[in-house]
């Protein structure tokens, strides 16, 4: 017998005596370890019976006992095998509870295991001091430390023949989760068993915070509205998240397969890897996927360890996502539907109708009419009433933009491109209106040469920026709107014939408020209606004449006119709406009058230029020097105005 041998049975004669000491009279001797002393006091208290120490109290619902603890499980067991092989033949059984005494997972050599199941030390059984008196697993939950228990320390006699070393399991947050246990025969407990334990359950702890940290990173990974991929330093696929997926259009087995040099042709990933610093933001690209491109917004950063670049992270939104958080940022939206159009006459009726079918199509429309009947607010329900209602609405005013950026403003133009464009390129309208409408106002101004570019992008709803190599694919419908006679800039040839045609698949003309004047009632009351709400003031009366003095103007600025002289009459009437003349506040004439008084000669030997260079100073001099009054009686955007004023020399 050896010297180990021969202390570990005195300490098991001494605790034996010990023991039955304090079960017949329940004094504790003085050398019994204090952490036992304790247990045994608090098992008399339980009353727990001393002759037994086999697990009595089976849990009811297992599976759903395994189901809750299935993380801790799977973390332990890898590392309870481990263990299990370093001790194996030694007649040892690794066991793990949960936070409450619940033995969730035995293993053990198969003789071990008999004596298991004679003590019910099994899977669903409770060991807790309560149930079973002093034993490892249930005095290191109650104490939240690590401790072993050598033959008759523990309180039921069935355990006498036991050594056990525990130690509890701790979550991040240092709240007790489980227990990790190692049993055997008494004569093999050593103190470093108890030191094998602690180490374990560190490892359980470092692993559980491994993987809430890995499953925290995978939820994130997979939740961001953002694609991602994540490549190694051969540019191999190793990860791509679920958005990515869906923003490329493929499955997870077809990403091992990409070769993302190819992927990626405007971006050089072979120097990212190989340049320590390389980072790319904001970069617009093309992925290139089964034969189509999908346009999106890339970030790139390579993965830095120990000097080196191990890989790249990606990132991407598709533009047309991005486009339309730009669109609503800057206020590109249509507010307006057909419900907004007031009118109780039946040619307007008829045009609504006609435009909700027009809607319904995805033909090109054009709108005709003088300045304020309302083509922008047709313009906007059309799209509002179509089915690219959720796309975005671009509202562009031709004759406001300068020739020179006519064209980079449309189509936008890629990074260097000119002197000054930006280093990151511009997207033009068209782009920001891909999946909605592009509402072109005053579309009789645009340069013939701009005019041709936009006849190939209605032919084939193709683009290209200024600067670009390739075509970028559209989905975009077109609204043109115009004050002027198309038909008639095309014989002066201002306008291409084959354009006109292009545009004027659905074509719509506006009333004039002057051939709708039963109108007038129904919209004075809902501009006063309006006005009162803004004011916070009562609805004001009508005079029985306002309307009748309405009625007799000729309205030669329609709608917005009348909504002006409404608003005129309100805030300077008042209790009761009347008509308040303003010396030169119908300035406007008519379409005959505009020749009469311009005292212009009409002659077979008159060219056309020397008719339009008098009827712009014949409209000069009428409207006293104002070029806004000019250019509205001339039908003309004041952008045109000036660029005739200049042609022609008018000294005005």
């Amino acid at each position: 017998m050896g010297i180990g041998e021969v202390i570990v049975d005195g300490y098991m004669n001494f605790i034996a005596e010990a023991w039955e000491t304090f079960i017949n009279t329940g004094h504790v001797h003085k050398n019994v370890r204090k952490d036992i002393a304790d247990s045994w006091i608090r098992c008399r208290q339980y009353g727990v019976n001393p002759m037994n120490g086999k697990g009595s109290n089976k849990h009811p619902f297992i599976d759903k006992l395994i189901g809750r603890n299935s993380e801790l499980i799977s973390v332990s067991k890898p590392i309870m095998e481990g263990l299990y092989n370093i001790v194996k033949g030694s007649g040892f059984a690794i066991i793990l509870s949960d936070k409450d005494g619940y033995i969730i997972e035995v293993i053990g050599d198969e003789s071990i295991m008999e004596r298991v199941n004679e003590l019910n030390f099994l899977k669903g059984e409770l060991w807790t001091e309560e149930a079973v008196g002093t034993n490892a697993v249930g005095t290191a939950l109650y104490l939240d430390k690590p401790i072993q228990t050598i033959g008759a320390e523990h309180f039921g006699i069935n355990q006498h023949s036991w050594t056990c070393s525990a130690c509890p399991i701790h979550d991040e947050d240092g709240k007790i989760i489980g227990c990790i246990n190692m049993s055997g025969n008494y004569y093999d407990a050593h103190s470093h068993t108890l030191g094998i334990v602690t180490a374990a359950a560190q490892s359980i702890q470092k692993q559980l915070a491994l993987t809430i940290s890995y499953n925290l990173l995978n939820i994130t990974f997979d939740s961001i509205s953002e694609g991602m991929i994540v490549l190694d330093e051969r540019l191999k696929v190793k990860r791509v998240n679920g958005r990515g997926l869906e923003i490329l259009g493929i499955t997870l087995e077809e990403t091992i397969n990409l070769e993302m040099n190819k992927v990626l042709l405007s971006l050089n990933l072979n120097n990212m890897i190989d340049e320590k610093f390389k980072i790319v933001n904001n970069l617009e690209c093309d992925f290139n996927i089964k034969n189509s491109r999908i346009k999106c917004l890339i970030n790139a950063v390579p993965m830095n360890v120990n000097e080196k670049n191990i890989g790249i992270v990606i990132t991407f939104r598709e533009v047309k996502h991005v486009h339309k958080l730009v669109n609503k940022l800057v206020g590109y939206k249509a507010s307006y539907t057909f419900d907004d159009i007031i009118t109780i006459n039946d040619k307007m009726k008829d045009l609504i109708f006609f435009g909700k079918k027009a809607a319904k199509s995805d033909c090109n429309i054009l709108i005709e009419g003088e300045s304020g009947t309302g083509k922008e607010l047709i313009a906007q329900s059309i799209h509002n009433f179509s089915n690219r209602k959720k796309g975005p609405f671009v509202a562009v005013n031709c004759a406001s933009i300068p020739r020179e950026l006519v064209e980079s403003e449309l189509f936008g133009y890629e990074k260097g491109a000119f002197t000054g464009a930006s280093k990151e390129g511009h997207p033009g309208k068209f782009e920001l209106a891909d999946g909605g409408t592009i509402f072109l106002d005053e579309i009789g101004e645009l340069p013939l040469d701009i005019q041709s570019k936009l006849l190939r992008v209605l032919d084939n709803g193709k683009l290209i920026r200024i600067g670009g190599t390739f075509e970028k694919q559209l989905d975009v419908r077109v609204i043109g709107a115009t004050n002027r006679v198309l038909k008639s800039e095309i014989l002066k040839r201002n306008f291409r014939e084959d354009l006109y045609y292009r545009l004027s698949v659905m074509n719509i003309k506006t009333i004039p408020l002057r051939e709708r004047k039963e109108d007038i009632e129904v919209l004075v009351n809902q501009f006063i209606k309006s006005l009162s709400l803004k004011d916070g003031k009562f609805v004001k009366d009508i005079d029985k004449n306002y309307i009748e003095q309405l009625k007799k103007s000729k309205w030669q600025g329609n709608v917005r006119e009348l909504r002006n002289v409404v608003e005129r009459d309100y805030y300077l009437s008042e209790d009761k709406m009347i008509y308040i003349h303003e010396e030169g506040s119908n300035i406007k004439l008519d379409i005959n009058d505009k020749i009469n008084e311009s005292n212009i000669e009409f002659t077979e030997t008159v060219s056309l230029d020397k008719l339009e260079k008098q009827a712009i100073e014949a409209a000069i001099k009428k409207s006293n020097g104002n070029m806004v009054k000019a250019a509205e009686l001339l039908n003309i955007g004041r952008a045109t105005l000036y660029r005739k004023i200049k042609k022609y020399n008018i000294n005005n």
